[in-house]
């Protein structure tokens, strides 16, 4: 009985062993033949997801963008920007926000966002996208800094104009308030108007 049993000890150890070895070499066989997964790529956003839940301003709307209220309005970005390559031609950019979007027209997106340009200042931009993802073209309506708090930009967006304000504080006497007046025409550009 004893020798009965050693020899069945030895069988199961052998069936075991070779099982192992066979599930070891299809593992191996299945993984050189695999193709390997991209870590580093990232899995695309819709945009049209990205963008639902991003609330609707009507007209008139006044962008007064500021370090005291950015982060209490729109989403934080997590990849609409980086799909359509929107370029901020700062290497100091943080913190971006997308605010709302504006119904200018059905042939393109209109959206506003924010960010911050280092620690001082604060850029809101409005951009036009096509509906391939790419970007028309874009216009800074608000700007605040808060190193000397002497520079600013507001605006007030209609339908057929929007008007941009700048405000410079630097004269103690009193500030000076400039308009710029733009129009977005019917492909997504805006037009800078004589004033």
């Amino acid at each position: 009985m004893k020798k009965l049993t050693t020899l069945f000890l030895i069988t199961a150890f052998l069936f075991y062993a070779c099982d192992s070895k066979t599930e070891k070499k299809a593992t191996e066989s299945v993984a050189k033949d695999s193709i390997p997964a991209k870590v580093d790529k990232e899995i695309p956003i819709a945009k049209t997801n990205l963008l639902a839940n991003l609330p609707i301003r009507n007209f008139p709307i006044t962008d007064s963008t500021t370090f005291d209220n950015f982060e209490k309005s729109g989403i934080r970005d997590n990849g609409f920007l980086k799909s359509i390559k929107f370029d901020p031609r700062r290497k100091d950019a943080t913190n971006f926000r997308l605010n709302y979007k504006i119904p200018f027209s059905e042939n393109f997106t209109s959206v506003v966002i924010t960010y911050r340009g280092g620690e001082n200042e604060l850029f809101t931009i409005l951009l036009t996208v096509d509906k391939n993802d790419k970007i028309i073209d874009k216009l800074e309506i608000a700007y605040d800094e808060i190193a000397e708090s002497a520079f600013g930009k507001t605006s007030k967006i209609e339908k057929d104009k929007i008007v941009v304000t700048n405000s410079n504080w630097m004269i103690e006497e009193k500030p000076i308030f400039k308009d710029e007046t733009y129009v977005l025409d019917k492909t997504g550009k805006f037009e800078k108007m004589k004033n």
